[in-house]
């Protein structure tokens, strides 16, 4: 409706006026924008693609950016980070997932059972991959996304209980509040935000999707997010030394939110890559911008999901 009229305001007053026509017309832009959308879609899937968005539209994208791929990968550390950067733009031009497959190794899952009684399978390896993450004693940990506290109680283990502090960043009051139950073992080593991490500090809607929850229109929960730069002072963000960031699509906008951070005190950084298409190689090359001096890494951790770019 916006689209359609927004740049003529004697129509917008006319249908206003008359809210019966307006909600008519509401209705058919609507319906006729499904329909539209649709139509691709099943077109996209004639052809052997799920997604409109990737495949076709996608090939297209890379090629406008070919020359930030190509950069992207004269950075990267080392061939494995390459091969899965290539397997996971394969994937999304042709929508055939067999092409990451070979980069997963299910040997390091592991079922846990959380206080709440929710069990779930991990892979213990994401976020801590051998030979790029290693943890010490003085870490001070923030969980951009915490959900349940999977992660929390991936990394206690992995330092086996020997850090300094965790934060911990999960905007659904409902996902949080099992995070608090899970974690309370932790007392106070361990700081929980019902909040989301964001460019600046503000209100959304959110849709309560478990672990897939993410701003949304037809979200029902409205939401906090904050500026990680202003929200913690600069004394406590200087402490930090590794930062996740699981944010179903916001992590671009979260790391701008960080960004001071990142560039002055350059602490470890895992940053999931697959929600958004361009977040394969913008993300990379974003950190690479703000701190040259990190050395950059792509691991997979599911045989579809959880592509994850390291910054050390």
């Amino acid at each position: 409706m916006v689209v359609l009229f927004n740049k003529n305001p004697k129509i917008i007053a006319v249908l206003e006026k008359n809210f019966y026509l307006y909600t008519l017309v509401c209705n058919k832009t609507k319906m006729m924008m499904y329909k539209i959308k649709k139509t691709l879609e099943n077109i996209a899937k004639f052809f052997g693609y799920k997604y409109i968005r990737y495949a076709f539209p996608f090939r297209i994208k890379c090629r406008k950016h070919k020359a930030d791929i190509d950069y992207l990968k004269s950075i990267l550390e080392d061939d494995l980070s390459i091969n899965i950067l290539d397997a996971a733009l394969k994937c999304r031009k042709t929508r055939n997932y067999k092409y990451l497959s070979p980069y997963y190794d299910n040997r390091f899952e592991k079922e846990i059972t959380f206080a709440t009684g929710n069990p779930m399978t991990i892979d213990t390896t994401q976020y801590f991959p051998p030979g790029i993450i290693a943890t010490t004693s003085d870490e001070v940990f923030v969980d951009g996304g915490g959900f349940i506290g999977d992660t929390v109680i991936n990394f206690v283990e992995q330092t086996k209980g020997a850090f300094n502090k965790i934060y911990v960043f999960e905007p659904i009051s409902g996902i949080y509040q099992q995070a608090v139950k899970n974690t309370a073992h932790l007392k106070d080593k361990i700081v929980l935000y019902n909040a989301g991490l964001y460019s600046e500090h503000t209100k959304t809607v959110f849709e309560d999707n478990g672990s897939g929850s993410r701003a949304a229109r037809a979200g029902k929960e409205i939401v906090t997010l904050v500026k990680f730069d202003e929200h913690l002072p600069e004394a406590e963000r200087s402490q930090v030394t590794y930062i996740k960031l699981d944010i179903e699509g916001s992590e671009m906008k979260a790391l701008e939110g960080m960004k001071e951070t990142i560039a002055t005190f350059k602490p470890k950084l895992a940053i999931c890559i697959y929600h958004r298409p361009a977040d394969l190689w913008e993300i990379p090359l974003y950190i690479h911008r703000l701190n040259p001096d990190y050395k950059l890494y792509i691991r997979q951790h599911h045989h579809i999901f959880e592509t994850v770019f390291y910054a050390i």
